[in-house]
């Protein structure tokens, strides 16, 4: 059975393959942050039509949201955001080669605005950056890290 999906009208991958870098495909084995051996990067995926099922099953938010301004293209912004629904989290893979961008406008406005509408909501806004996992809770400040925070294989990094 194939699921139907709503792509926001005018968009598309076309020139983008951040998800081929940042994220993990299990059923061949690639882990997150590092390129994904059928990736040719001016190209696309060279095994498209027998692509992995988590491949062909994932859409990131750019795609799916229309609220996502065109500058959060994951090919633009160096980022991949993506909606986990069943732990009701916002994540933002940041690309390691830069890991500040989610810190820089007009990004931080938005991930701002995103942090203080989860409080509302009981969700998570996340950020991978490198093997570090950042957790933005609105606190006092929207948008504030919880603090430094260790994961196993990650680095303790806290937000501004």
């Amino acid at each position: 059975m194939t699921q139907q999906v709503d792509i926001v009208r005018g968009r598309d991958c076309r020139g983008c393959t951040m998800c081929c870098k940042l994220l993990s495909v299990e059923e061949i084995g690639t882990p997150p942050l590092s390129w994904c051996p059928s990736c040719d990067t001016k190209r696309g995926c060279s095994i498209y039509e027998q692509r992995p099922t988590e491949c062909r099953q994932f859409y990131c938010e750019y795609l799916l949201d229309p609220a996502l301004g065109e500058h959060w293209k994951p090919s633009k912004c160096k980022m991949v955001v993506v909606f986990e629904d069943y732990t009701n989290t916002l994540v933002i893979h940041v690309d390691p080669d830069r890991p500040h961008a989610w810190r820089e406008e007009p990004f931080w406005s938005d991930i701002r605005g995103w942090v203080r509408a989860a409080g509302r909501t009981q969700r998570q806004v996340v950020v991978w950056q490198g093997n570090g996992k950042i957790v933005l809770t609105s606190g006092s400040r929207a948008g504030k890290a919880a603090g430094p925070m260790s994961f196993p294989g990650g680095d303790a990094i806290a937000a501004p």
